[in-house]
Protein backbone atom coordinates (compact mmCIF):
# COMPACT_ATOMS: atom_id res chain seq x y z
CA UNK A 1 0.00 0.00 0.00
CA UNK A 2 3.00 2.18 -0.40
CA UNK A 3 2.10 3.80 -3.69
CA UNK A 4 -1.55 3.68 -4.05
CA UNK A 5 -2.02 7.00 -5.56
CA UNK A 6 -2.60 8.38 -9.40
CA UNK A 7 -5.10 8.68 -12.15
CA UNK A 8 -5.24 7.25 -15.58
CA UNK A 9 -8.45 8.11 -17.24
CA UNK A 10 -8.97 5.94 -20.53
CA UNK A 11 -11.62 5.20 -22.80
CA UNK A 12 -11.78 1.48 -23.44
CA UNK A 13 -13.61 2.55 -27.00
CA UNK A 14 -11.50 5.00 -28.15
CA UNK A 15 -8.54 4.60 -26.52
CA UNK A 16 -7.95 8.62 -25.51
CA UNK A 17 -7.00 9.90 -22.20
CA UNK A 18 -9.07 12.57 -21.07
CA UNK A 19 -8.36 14.97 -18.55
CA UNK A 20 -10.01 16.43 -15.74
CA UNK A 21 -9.91 19.95 -13.93
CA UNK A 22 -12.06 20.89 -11.58
CA UNK A 23 -12.39 23.63 -8.98
CA UNK A 24 -14.74 24.38 -6.09
CA UNK A 25 -15.15 25.59 -2.61
CA UNK A 26 -16.89 22.29 -1.62
CA UNK A 27 -15.90 19.10 -0.34
CA UNK A 28 -17.06 16.43 -3.07
CA UNK A 29 -16.41 12.52 -1.78
CA UNK A 30 -15.87 10.55 -5.56
CA UNK A 31 -16.62 6.89 -5.40
CA UNK A 32 -15.55 4.96 -2.43
CA UNK A 33 -13.44 1.45 -3.93
CA UNK A 34 -13.05 -1.94 -1.06
CA UNK A 35 -10.23 -2.90 -2.40
CA UNK A 36 -11.38 -6.65 -0.92
CA UNK A 37 -13.69 -6.67 -3.75
CA UNK A 38 -11.25 -5.70 -6.55
CA UNK A 39 -9.50 -9.35 -6.19
CA UNK A 40 -9.99 -12.22 -4.69
CA UNK A 41 -6.36 -11.94 -3.56
CA UNK A 42 -4.32 -9.99 -1.54
CA UNK A 43 -2.21 -6.64 -2.52
CA UNK A 44 1.05 -6.05 -1.98
CA UNK A 45 2.29 -4.28 -4.83
CA UNK A 46 1.09 -0.95 -6.77
CA UNK A 47 2.27 1.83 -8.37
CA UNK A 48 1.42 4.93 -9.79
CA UNK A 49 0.83 5.88 -13.43
CA UNK A 50 1.98 9.19 -14.35
CA UNK A 51 2.22 11.38 -17.55
CA UNK A 52 5.49 13.52 -18.96
CA UNK A 53 3.89 16.65 -16.52
CA UNK A 54 3.69 14.33 -12.85
CA UNK A 55 -0.10 14.84 -13.52
CA UNK A 56 -1.04 11.19 -12.13
CA UNK A 57 -2.84 8.97 -14.99
CA UNK A 58 -3.90 5.85 -13.17
CA UNK A 59 -3.19 2.92 -10.57
CA UNK A 60 -1.59 -0.34 -11.18
CA UNK A 61 -2.32 -2.73 -8.39
CA UNK A 62 -1.04 -6.40 -8.05
CA UNK A 63 -2.36 -8.91 -5.93
CA UNK A 64 -1.24 -12.30 -5.25
CA UNK A 65 -4.33 -15.13 -6.16
CA UNK A 66 -2.51 -18.66 -5.57
CA UNK A 67 0.39 -20.18 -5.26
CA UNK A 68 0.92 -23.13 -7.85
CA UNK A 69 3.91 -24.41 -7.11
CA UNK A 70 7.57 -23.62 -5.55
CA UNK A 71 8.30 -20.20 -6.35
CA UNK A 72 5.52 -20.44 -8.97
CA UNK A 73 2.70 -18.01 -8.32
CA UNK A 74 -0.76 -16.82 -9.77
CA UNK A 75 -0.86 -12.74 -9.69
CA UNK A 76 -4.04 -10.41 -10.83
CA UNK A 77 -3.73 -7.27 -11.91
CA UNK A 78 -5.64 -4.40 -11.78
CA UNK A 79 -5.88 -1.02 -13.30
CA UNK A 80 -7.90 1.86 -12.04
CA UNK A 81 -9.09 5.21 -14.08
CA UNK A 82 -8.36 8.49 -12.03
CA UNK A 83 -11.71 7.90 -10.56
CA UNK A 84 -11.09 4.65 -8.97
CA UNK A 85 -13.01 2.97 -12.22
CA UNK A 86 -11.75 -0.36 -12.86
CA UNK A 87 -10.05 -0.16 -16.45
CA UNK A 88 -9.16 -4.04 -16.86
CA UNK A 89 -7.67 -6.97 -15.31
CA UNK A 90 -5.78 -10.16 -15.99
CA UNK A 91 -3.95 -13.15 -14.68
CA UNK A 92 -0.59 -14.06 -14.90
CA UNK A 93 2.16 -16.25 -13.40
CA UNK A 94 4.95 -14.92 -12.18
CA UNK A 95 7.99 -16.92 -10.75
CA UNK A 96 9.85 -15.60 -7.16
CA UNK A 97 13.03 -16.82 -5.86
CA UNK A 98 12.96 -18.73 -2.98
CA UNK A 99 16.41 -20.59 -1.55
CA UNK A 100 17.70 -22.04 1.70
CA UNK A 101 19.65 -18.42 1.70
CA UNK A 102 17.25 -15.81 1.61
CA UNK A 103 13.54 -16.11 0.30
CA UNK A 104 12.24 -12.67 -2.12
CA UNK A 105 9.63 -10.89 -0.39
CA UNK A 106 7.25 -10.13 -2.93
CA UNK A 107 7.35 -9.04 -6.96
CA UNK A 108 7.44 -5.45 -6.78
CA UNK A 109 5.91 -3.58 -10.13
CA UNK A 110 7.18 -0.21 -12.11
CA UNK A 111 4.66 0.94 -14.19
CA UNK A 112 5.32 4.03 -16.98
CA UNK A 113 3.45 5.02 -20.32
CA UNK A 114 4.67 3.72 -23.49
CA UNK A 115 2.32 4.85 -26.14
CA UNK A 116 -1.37 3.49 -25.90
CA UNK A 117 0.05 0.60 -23.86
CA UNK A 118 2.12 0.21 -20.34
CA UNK A 119 5.66 -0.69 -19.48
CA UNK A 120 5.60 -2.98 -16.85
CA UNK A 121 8.78 -3.76 -15.12
CA UNK A 122 8.55 -6.63 -12.46
CA UNK A 123 11.26 -7.72 -9.54
CA UNK A 124 11.94 -9.97 -6.77
CA UNK A 125 12.01 -7.75 -3.55
CA UNK A 126 14.28 -8.25 -0.46
CA UNK A 127 14.51 -6.07 1.88
CA UNK A 128 13.86 -3.24 -0.05
CA UNK A 129 16.49 -4.42 -3.14
CA UNK A 130 15.30 -5.59 -6.69
CA UNK A 131 16.91 -9.00 -8.18
CA UNK A 132 16.02 -10.21 -11.54
CA UNK A 133 14.49 -7.17 -13.43
CA UNK A 134 11.95 -8.38 -16.07
CA UNK A 135 9.84 -6.62 -18.56
CA UNK A 136 6.30 -6.65 -20.33
CA UNK A 137 3.87 -4.41 -22.31
CA UNK A 138 0.26 -3.98 -21.29
CA UNK A 139 -2.17 -2.79 -23.99
CA UNK A 140 -4.87 -1.06 -22.76
CA UNK A 141 -6.54 -0.71 -25.50
CA UNK A 142 -7.49 -5.03 -25.80
CA UNK A 143 -6.24 -6.09 -22.37
CA UNK A 144 -3.23 -8.00 -24.18
CA UNK A 145 0.04 -8.39 -21.80
CA UNK A 146 2.95 -9.41 -23.30
CA UNK A 147 5.52 -11.91 -22.68
CA UNK A 148 8.11 -11.40 -20.66
CA UNK A 149 11.30 -10.10 -21.53
CA UNK A 150 14.94 -9.00 -20.86
CA UNK A 151 17.57 -7.29 -22.23
CA UNK A 152 20.78 -9.18 -21.09
CA UNK A 153 24.07 -9.79 -23.05
CA UNK A 154 23.67 -7.00 -25.89
CA UNK A 155 19.71 -8.77 -26.75
CA UNK A 156 16.39 -8.46 -26.58
CA UNK A 157 15.13 -12.59 -25.05
CA UNK A 158 12.06 -12.82 -24.89
CA UNK A 159 9.85 -15.31 -22.64
CA UNK A 160 13.37 -16.26 -21.32
CA UNK A 161 13.69 -19.58 -19.11
CA UNK A 162 13.33 -19.37 -15.04
CA UNK A 163 16.71 -20.22 -13.75
CA UNK A 164 17.54 -18.31 -10.68
CA UNK A 165 21.13 -19.78 -9.50
CA UNK A 166 23.82 -17.66 -8.33
CA UNK A 167 25.72 -18.36 -11.15
CA UNK A 168 23.32 -17.83 -13.77
CA UNK A 169 22.17 -14.12 -12.29
CA UNK A 170 23.40 -12.38 -14.95
CA UNK A 171 21.36 -14.17 -17.51
CA UNK A 172 18.49 -13.70 -15.83
CA UNK A 173 18.67 -10.27 -15.06
CA UNK A 174 17.74 -7.53 -17.05
CA UNK A 175 19.80 -3.93 -18.47
CA UNK A 176 17.17 -1.41 -17.27
CA UNK A 177 14.71 -0.84 -19.58
CA UNK A 178 12.56 2.54 -19.29
CA UNK A 179 10.34 5.24 -21.16
CA UNK A 180 11.95 8.34 -22.15
CA UNK A 181 9.30 10.83 -22.76
CA UNK A 182 8.82 11.74 -26.78
CA UNK A 183 11.06 8.84 -27.30
CA UNK A 184 10.26 5.54 -26.29
CA UNK A 185 12.00 2.34 -25.02
CA UNK A 186 14.99 2.79 -24.01
CA UNK A 187 18.04 0.21 -22.81
CA UNK A 188 20.52 1.52 -20.34
CA UNK A 189 23.09 -1.48 -20.58
CA UNK A 190 25.38 -0.52 -17.34
CA UNK A 191 27.59 -3.57 -16.71
CA UNK A 192 30.86 -3.97 -18.20
CA UNK A 193 31.82 -7.60 -17.29
CA UNK A 194 33.37 -8.74 -20.33
CA UNK A 195 32.11 -12.27 -19.34
CA UNK A 196 28.25 -10.43 -19.33
CA UNK A 197 28.55 -8.04 -22.43
CA UNK A 198 30.34 -9.38 -25.28
CA UNK A 199 30.64 -5.75 -27.21
CA UNK A 200 32.80 -4.88 -23.99
CA UNK A 201 30.98 -1.04 -23.90
CA UNK A 202 28.27 0.48 -21.94
CA UNK A 203 25.75 2.26 -24.31
CA UNK A 204 22.52 3.62 -24.97
CA UNK A 205 20.21 1.76 -27.13
CA UNK A 206 16.47 3.03 -28.43
CA UNK A 207 14.42 0.12 -29.33
CA UNK A 208 10.83 0.04 -31.04
CA UNK A 209 7.60 -1.93 -30.01
CA UNK A 210 8.86 -5.29 -31.48
CA UNK A 211 12.29 -4.82 -29.73
CA UNK A 212 14.45 -3.67 -33.00
CA UNK A 213 16.82 -2.02 -32.18
CA UNK A 214 16.92 1.84 -33.79
CA UNK A 215 19.92 3.63 -32.32
CA UNK A 216 22.77 2.99 -30.52
CA UNK A 217 24.86 5.49 -28.47
CA UNK A 218 28.33 4.10 -26.84
CA UNK A 219 29.48 5.78 -23.86
CA UNK A 220 32.29 3.46 -21.57
CA UNK A 221 34.56 1.13 -23.63
CA UNK A 222 36.13 -1.90 -20.47
CA UNK A 223 39.68 -0.11 -21.36
CA UNK A 224 39.04 3.03 -20.58
CA UNK A 225 40.45 3.50 -17.17
CA UNK A 226 38.03 6.40 -16.60
CA UNK A 227 34.18 5.40 -17.14
CA UNK A 228 31.19 7.74 -16.82
CA UNK A 229 27.97 7.13 -15.05
CA UNK A 230 25.16 8.51 -16.91
CA UNK A 231 21.13 9.72 -15.34
CA UNK A 232 18.73 10.60 -17.61
CA UNK A 233 17.25 14.05 -17.15
CA UNK A 234 14.90 15.10 -19.46
CA UNK A 235 13.51 14.54 -23.34
CA UNK A 236 11.23 14.92 -26.30
CA UNK A 237 10.96 13.88 -29.98
CA UNK A 238 14.09 16.58 -30.64
CA UNK A 239 16.71 15.75 -27.63
CA UNK A 240 17.65 14.22 -24.86
CA UNK A 241 19.38 15.46 -21.93
CA UNK A 242 21.75 13.58 -19.78
CA UNK A 243 23.88 13.99 -16.71
CA UNK A 244 27.57 12.69 -17.09
CA UNK A 245 29.60 11.90 -13.72
CA UNK A 246 33.23 9.82 -14.53
CA UNK A 247 34.45 7.84 -12.19
CA UNK A 248 37.46 4.74 -11.83
CA UNK A 249 36.98 1.55 -10.94
CA UNK A 250 34.30 -0.55 -12.53
CA UNK A 251 33.57 -2.52 -9.14
CA UNK A 252 34.63 0.26 -6.11
CA UNK A 253 33.70 3.90 -7.90
CA UNK A 254 35.78 6.66 -6.92
CA UNK A 255 33.17 9.27 -8.63
CA UNK A 256 35.83 12.35 -10.16
CA UNK A 257 35.16 15.81 -9.80
CA UNK A 258 33.88 16.58 -13.47
CA UNK A 259 30.06 17.26 -14.27
CA UNK A 260 28.84 17.37 -17.92
CA UNK A 261 25.06 17.36 -19.88
CA UNK A 262 25.15 15.43 -23.37
CA UNK A 263 22.32 16.79 -25.36
CA UNK A 264 21.51 13.23 -28.20
CA UNK A 265 19.11 13.49 -30.90
CA UNK A 266 16.18 11.79 -29.79
CA UNK A 267 16.03 10.88 -33.69
CA UNK A 268 19.67 9.61 -34.28
CA UNK A 269 21.41 9.35 -30.97
CA UNK A 270 24.43 11.35 -32.82
CA UNK A 271 25.59 13.72 -29.55
CA UNK A 272 24.81 17.33 -30.70
CA UNK A 273 27.11 18.63 -27.62
CA UNK A 274 29.16 18.00 -24.08
CA UNK A 275 28.29 21.12 -21.77
CA UNK A 276 30.50 21.06 -18.90
CA UNK A 277 29.51 22.66 -15.60
CA UNK A 278 31.57 25.60 -15.52
CA UNK A 279 33.92 26.35 -12.19
CA UNK A 280 34.15 22.57 -11.33
CA UNK A 281 37.33 22.88 -9.47
CA UNK A 282 35.66 25.10 -7.38
CA UNK A 283 32.09 23.95 -7.39
CA UNK A 284 29.69 20.74 -7.00
CA UNK A 285 25.88 20.78 -8.99
CA UNK A 286 22.70 19.15 -8.27
CA UNK A 287 20.01 18.99 -11.17
CA UNK A 288 16.81 19.52 -9.72
CA UNK A 289 14.33 20.69 -12.54
CA UNK A 290 14.28 20.62 -16.40
CA UNK A 291 11.98 22.07 -19.07
CA UNK A 292 12.41 21.85 -22.72
CA UNK A 293 10.17 24.40 -24.96
CA UNK A 294 10.02 24.33 -28.97
CA UNK A 295 13.36 26.16 -28.53
CA UNK A 296 15.32 26.35 -25.83
CA UNK A 297 15.72 24.47 -22.63
CA UNK A 298 15.98 25.17 -19.01
CA UNK A 299 17.91 23.48 -16.86
CA UNK A 300 17.32 23.92 -12.69
CA UNK A 301 19.88 23.17 -9.96
CA UNK A 302 21.51 24.01 -6.69
CA UNK A 303 25.55 24.55 -6.17
CA UNK A 304 27.51 23.99 -3.12
CA UNK A 305 31.39 24.28 -2.69
CA UNK A 306 32.38 21.02 -4.22
CA UNK A 307 33.20 17.70 -2.17
CA UNK A 308 36.27 16.75 -4.30
CA UNK A 309 33.69 14.08 -5.83
CA UNK A 310 31.08 16.39 -7.76
CA UNK A 311 28.50 15.64 -5.17
CA UNK A 312 26.56 18.71 -3.39
CA UNK A 313 27.89 19.50 -0.04
CA UNK A 314 24.91 19.88 2.13
CA UNK A 315 27.03 22.20 4.81
CA UNK A 316 28.15 24.74 1.88
CA UNK A 317 25.08 24.79 0.27
CA UNK A 318 25.87 28.27 -1.76
CA UNK A 319 22.52 28.94 -4.05
CA UNK A 320 20.30 28.19 -7.09
CA UNK A 321 21.10 28.22 -10.62
CA UNK A 322 19.48 28.57 -13.99
CA UNK A 323 21.15 27.94 -17.14
CA UNK A 324 19.48 28.00 -20.68
CA UNK A 325 20.21 25.88 -23.75
CA UNK A 326 19.56 26.85 -27.11
CA UNK A 327 17.71 23.31 -28.32
CA UNK A 328 19.38 22.70 -31.71
CA UNK A 329 22.77 23.06 -30.84
CA UNK A 330 23.16 22.71 -27.12
CA UNK A 331 24.92 25.66 -26.54
CA UNK A 332 24.80 27.86 -23.02
CA UNK A 333 22.87 30.86 -24.01
CA UNK A 334 22.31 32.74 -21.02
CA UNK A 335 23.31 31.30 -16.98
CA UNK A 336 21.95 32.91 -13.65
CA UNK A 337 22.84 32.19 -10.14
CA UNK A 338 20.97 33.22 -6.83
CA UNK A 339 23.43 32.85 -3.68
CA UNK A 340 21.52 32.20 -0.15
CA UNK A 341 22.74 35.28 1.27
CA UNK A 342 21.23 37.20 -1.06
CA UNK A 343 18.16 36.49 0.78
CA UNK A 344 18.91 37.38 3.88
CA UNK A 345 16.26 40.75 4.11
CA UNK A 346 13.35 37.90 3.38
CA UNK A 347 14.40 34.90 5.60
CA UNK A 348 17.34 34.48 8.37
CA UNK A 349 19.75 32.60 6.27
CA UNK A 350 22.84 32.46 5.91
CA UNK A 351 25.32 32.12 2.79
CA UNK A 352 25.83 28.31 3.54
CA UNK A 353 21.82 27.90 3.10
CA UNK A 354 21.53 27.45 6.55
CA UNK A 355 17.71 28.69 7.96
CA UNK A 356 18.23 30.16 11.50
CA UNK A 357 16.98 27.47 13.90
CA UNK A 358 15.04 25.09 11.45
CA UNK A 359 18.54 23.49 8.53
CA UNK A 360 19.94 24.09 5.03
CA UNK A 361 17.21 24.29 2.61
CA UNK A 362 16.82 21.13 0.26
CA UNK A 363 15.28 22.20 -3.35
CA UNK A 364 12.52 19.63 -4.07
CA UNK A 365 10.99 21.43 -7.44
CA UNK A 366 11.89 24.35 -9.70
CA UNK A 367 8.79 24.90 -12.13
CA UNK A 368 9.01 27.04 -15.22
CA UNK A 369 5.22 28.47 -15.60
CA UNK A 370 4.17 29.87 -19.29
CA UNK A 371 4.79 33.44 -17.70
CA UNK A 372 9.10 32.92 -17.35
CA UNK A 373 8.33 32.74 -13.71
CA UNK A 374 10.51 29.70 -11.79
CA UNK A 375 8.21 28.50 -8.13
CA UNK A 376 10.86 26.70 -5.71
CA UNK A 377 9.69 24.30 -3.22
CA UNK A 378 12.12 23.86 -0.17
CA UNK A 379 12.27 22.19 2.61
CA UNK A 380 14.64 23.01 5.12
CA UNK A 381 16.67 19.71 7.02
CA UNK A 382 19.63 18.76 9.61
CA UNK A 383 21.94 15.98 8.72
CA UNK A 384 22.50 14.75 12.18
CA UNK A 385 19.78 13.31 13.73
CA UNK A 386 17.97 13.49 10.78
CA UNK A 387 15.24 16.31 10.76
CA UNK A 388 12.93 17.92 8.73
CA UNK A 389 11.58 21.32 9.38
CA UNK A 390 9.84 24.01 7.34
CA UNK A 391 8.91 24.18 3.99
CA UNK A 392 9.91 27.40 2.09
CA UNK A 393 7.99 28.44 -1.50
CA UNK A 394 9.98 30.90 -3.32
CA UNK A 395 8.39 33.25 -6.91
CA UNK A 396 11.45 34.15 -8.85
CA UNK A 397 11.73 35.55 -12.33
CA UNK A 398 14.19 33.74 -14.72
CA UNK A 399 16.97 35.79 -13.62
CA UNK A 400 16.02 34.25 -10.08
CA UNK A 401 15.37 37.58 -8.41
CA UNK A 402 12.86 36.42 -5.95
CA UNK A 403 9.93 38.67 -5.70
CA UNK A 404 8.45 36.46 -2.47
CA UNK A 405 9.09 34.04 0.17
CA UNK A 406 5.81 31.76 1.71
CA UNK A 407 7.07 30.14 4.84
CA UNK A 408 5.11 26.90 6.07
CA UNK A 409 5.38 26.21 9.80
CA UNK A 410 4.87 22.77 10.01
CA UNK A 411 5.88 20.04 12.44
CA UNK A 412 9.71 19.37 13.67
CA UNK A 413 10.22 15.71 12.19
CA UNK A 414 13.18 13.81 14.25
CA UNK A 415 14.75 10.52 13.24
CA UNK A 416 16.87 9.74 16.75
CA UNK A 417 19.69 8.33 16.01
CA UNK A 418 20.05 8.57 12.28
CA UNK A 419 22.33 10.31 9.93
CA UNK A 420 22.29 11.23 6.68
CA UNK A 421 23.17 13.93 3.12
CA UNK A 422 20.55 14.78 1.75
CA UNK A 423 20.18 12.77 -0.81
CA UNK A 424 19.60 9.47 1.44
CA UNK A 425 16.97 11.95 3.08
CA UNK A 426 15.11 12.27 -0.27
CA UNK A 427 15.53 8.61 -1.48
CA UNK A 428 14.47 6.65 1.80
CA UNK A 429 11.21 9.15 1.58
CA UNK A 430 12.16 11.26 5.25
CA UNK A 431 11.13 14.58 3.65
CA UNK A 432 7.54 15.48 4.64
CA UNK A 433 6.98 17.11 0.82
CA UNK A 434 5.15 14.40 -1.02
CA UNK A 435 4.46 15.54 -4.59
CA UNK A 436 3.00 18.04 -6.45
CA UNK A 437 0.28 19.21 -9.31
CA UNK A 438 0.39 21.36 -12.33
CA UNK A 439 -3.30 22.66 -12.64
CA UNK A 440 -2.77 24.74 -15.77
CA UNK A 441 -2.74 28.18 -16.50
CA UNK A 442 0.30 28.82 -14.02
CA UNK A 443 -1.43 27.15 -11.03
CA UNK A 444 -0.19 24.56 -8.83
CA UNK A 445 -0.84 22.63 -5.83
CA UNK A 446 1.69 20.84 -3.03
CA UNK A 447 0.81 17.99 -0.70
CA UNK A 448 3.05 17.65 2.48
CA UNK A 449 2.70 15.62 5.58
CA UNK A 450 2.30 17.83 9.13
CA UNK A 451 1.62 15.32 11.85
CA UNK A 452 3.95 13.77 14.43
CA UNK A 453 5.19 10.32 13.46
CA UNK A 454 4.82 8.72 16.76
CA UNK A 455 1.71 9.90 17.00
CA UNK A 456 0.44 8.81 14.44
CA UNK A 457 -2.42 6.60 15.20
CA UNK A 458 -2.24 7.20 19.12
CA UNK A 459 -4.91 10.16 18.07
CA UNK A 460 -7.05 8.80 15.68
CA UNK A 461 -6.19 12.15 13.93
CA UNK A 462 -3.55 12.69 10.96
CA UNK A 463 -2.51 16.27 9.58
CA UNK A 464 -1.66 17.46 6.16
CA UNK A 465 -0.78 20.72 4.71
CA UNK A 466 -1.86 21.54 1.14
CA UNK A 467 -0.29 24.79 -0.47
CA UNK A 468 -1.86 26.49 -3.53
CA UNK A 469 -0.36 28.76 -6.14
CA UNK A 470 -2.80 30.57 -7.75
CA UNK A 471 -3.03 34.22 -9.41
CA UNK A 472 0.03 34.87 -8.00
CA UNK A 473 -0.03 34.25 -4.83
CA UNK A 474 0.49 31.33 -2.26
CA UNK A 475 -2.29 29.74 0.05
CA UNK A 476 -1.84 27.38 2.99
CA UNK A 477 -4.56 25.31 4.58
CA UNK A 478 -4.41 21.92 6.82
CA UNK A 479 -6.13 19.09 6.14
CA UNK A 480 -7.19 16.87 9.55
CA UNK A 481 -8.04 13.41 9.28
CA UNK A 482 -10.27 12.42 12.02
CA UNK A 483 -11.40 9.03 12.67
CA UNK A 484 -12.30 6.69 15.82
CA UNK A 485 -11.66 3.20 14.54
CA UNK A 486 -8.77 3.56 11.23
CA UNK A 487 -6.51 5.41 9.97
CA UNK A 488 -6.44 7.21 7.23
CA UNK A 489 -3.59 8.52 4.72
CA UNK A 490 -3.25 11.08 1.87
CA UNK A 491 -1.84 10.88 -1.09
CA UNK A 492 -1.67 12.46 -4.51
CA UNK A 493 -4.33 12.27 -6.91
CA UNK A 494 -5.68 13.80 -10.20
CA UNK A 495 -6.20 17.50 -10.92
CA UNK A 496 -7.77 19.17 -7.52
CA UNK A 497 -7.94 15.86 -5.78
CA UNK A 498 -6.68 14.17 -2.67
CA UNK A 499 -6.82 10.20 -2.84
CA UNK A 500 -7.18 8.91 0.74
CA UNK A 501 -6.56 5.38 1.78
CA UNK A 502 -8.46 4.42 5.15
CA UNK A 503 -6.85 1.22 7.15
CA UNK A 504 -9.66 -0.15 9.44
CA UNK A 505 -9.07 -1.40 12.83
CA UNK A 506 -11.38 -4.46 12.21
CA UNK A 507 -9.68 -7.52 11.49
CA UNK A 508 -10.77 -9.30 8.17
CA UNK A 509 -12.03 -5.40 7.15
CA UNK A 510 -10.38 -4.38 3.81
CA UNK A 511 -8.66 -0.94 2.82
CA UNK A 512 -11.03 1.55 1.16
CA UNK A 513 -9.81 4.31 -1.22
CA UNK A 514 -11.77 7.37 -2.07
CA UNK A 515 -10.95 10.77 -3.80
CA UNK A 516 -11.77 14.35 -2.21
CA UNK A 517 -11.99 16.82 -4.00
CA UNK A 518 -9.16 19.77 -2.60
CA UNK A 519 -10.82 23.55 -1.48
CA UNK A 520 -8.71 25.91 -1.86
Amino acid sequence: MKQLLTTLNLNMKNNFFLLFCFFSFSILQAQIVDLQKLSRGHLYSSDEIKDENNNLRGYFLLFETDKIAKETYQLEYVVLDENLTKVTNGFITEMKYESWFFKAEKISVRVSIYKDQLLLQFADSFEGAEYFKRYRLLSIKDNQLSKPFIYSKGKMIVDPTFDRKNTNIADNQSENIRVFEGVGLMVDSESLDKKITPLNKSYLAHIDGDFKEIWRYNYNNVEDKILNDLKYVHSDEDVIVMFKHPYKGSLTRKYLNELSLLFLDSKTGVLRNEFAFPEIEKYGYRVVDCKITSDKIYLFGNYSETDKKGFIDDTDNLGLFNFVFDKKTGKLTKSHYLKWESLSAKLPIDKNGYVKKEGYLFPHEMLLTSEGKIILVAEAFIQSPITTNNLYFFEMNDNLDVNQVFTVEKFRNKFPKTTGHSSSIKKYGLFDFIDYQDLGDNEFLFLFSDNEKKSKNRNKSTLYGIVSYSEGKFKKQTLELKTETSTVRAYNAKKGYIMLVEDFDEKNKGSELRLEKINY
